[in-house]
């Protein structure tokens, strides 16, 4: 008996002249036919067709119902046999579409999950940190850039796999976090040492569980903030060298004509704060201390200044402010009237201007030099 399943190519080929057509009431049947063929036959497709047909779907994303892209979502979800660029797809459409495929789909890699918390919403955020099994990369970038409800939802999680590293980050953000304390404190795998400094500063009713949780007496509790003190300085010597590294690094780029805006993205996209802001301060002979200032205190018209004195394109100002904003837990939502005005002021700046501007602001803060 004669198959009736046309060969990949004839079928894809089909597929791009119904494309061709081009009608705009056609965008959802062409959407519907590509992920049929996705779901059925994605083994077939070579890295180029799975390309292609992802760069489609991406296209004609917005011009399917809310419903029929939640209906897949909810389907795909589970399935670890679905198209993976369909996954990524869904998992970076709006919170309603995307949360059934960040909390479940097990197809999204660490480096995908990780971009998604970087450039997407809160909401997304708190959809991944519901995941099962989820790893310590995962959790140091939502402990480095995550709000209070996101870390208390994370300490939730009892499979989250909290590295010592991170466990740091979050006892020092309890000094001032109330809400995480709770939570952080009610971690069986929180270090001993790490939980009694939480003594110094939280409430007797806390300190009193902190005592119980973890089998300490009031004795211990010395001797162990005495080795947590011991190791903060152990930390700050590190920190010292790494700055000193990070130090020679940009002078050795600038030299050699390579410290480019291009080096400051790529600092933000891998989370390197300190990097990005020395970096920052070299391009605009500005103090690093002034520097965090106008980055990130002053509002975005300031930003707009500095990131014009760096020679940055306007195109990408808004992803220097998105990623700067995250990497200090503010707020970075704009609504479309401010997003407006403030590409409107960006397009009027001028280089020049911008340094002489931020020279003036340094001349009214005098600091010592960091370079």
């Amino acid at each position: 008996m004669k198959s009736n399943i046309l060969p990949i190519n004839e079928e894809i080929a089909g597929l791009l002249k119904f494309a061709a057509g081009g009608k705009a009431n056609q965008r959802p049947d062409l959407f519907a036919v590509i992920v049929d063929l996705l779901e059925r036959r994605h083994a077939e497709l070579t890295k180029n067709q799975l390309s292609m047909m992802s760069d489609i779907l991406t296209r004609l994303i917005n011009d399917v119902e809310m419903a029929v892209r939640h209906k897949l979502a909810n389907r795909l979800a589970g399935d670890n046999e679905a198209p993976v660029d369909l996954i990524i797809l869904l998992a970076n459409d709006r919170i309603e579409i995307a949360q059934p495929v960040l909390s479940l789909s097990r197809l999204l890699s660490d480096d995908k999950l990780i971009d998604i918390i970087r450039h997407k919403t809160i909401q997304h955020q708190l959809a991944i940190t519901s995941r099962d099994q989820l790893s310590p990369r995962i959790c140091h970038e939502l402990v480095t850039i995550g709000n209070s409800d996101i870390l208390v939802m994370l300490l939730n999680n009892p499979e989250a796999l909290i590295d010592k590293q991170s466990f740091s980050a979050l006892v020092e953000k309890s000094r001032h976090d109330l809400p995480i304390r709770p939570s952080l404190i009610e971690r069986p795998d929180l270090p001993p040492t790490m939980a009694a400094k939480m003594c110094q500063w939280v409430s007797q009713n806390l300190k009193q569980s902190i005592l119980t949780n973890f089998h300490l007496k009031e004795a211990d509790i010395d001797r162990l903030v005495g080795s947590a003190v011991a190791d903060a300085v152990t930390e700050d010597d590190s920190r010292t060298t790494q700055q000193e590294s990070e130090i020679l690094l940009v002078n050795k780029l600038n030299r050699a004509g390579k410290l480019k805006p291009s080096f400051l993205m790529k600092c933000l996209f891998q989370g390197q704060s300190s990097l990005f802001e020395i970096a920052f301060s070299k391009m605009t002979s500005a103090p690093r201390d002034i520097m965090r200032s106008l980055l990130y205190d002053r509002g975005t018209k300031t930003l707009a200044v500095v990131c014009c004195a760096a020679d940055i394109d306007r195109s990408v100002f808004m992803t220097i402010y998105q990623l700067t904003r995250h990497a200090q837990n503010l707020d970075p939502n704009l609504n479309d009237e401010e997003i407006a005005e403030i590409l409107a002021y960006y397009r009027k700046l001028d280089r020049k201007d911008a340094l002489e501007m931020i020279q003036k602001w340094v001349a009214d803060s005098p600091r010592d030099p960091l370079f």
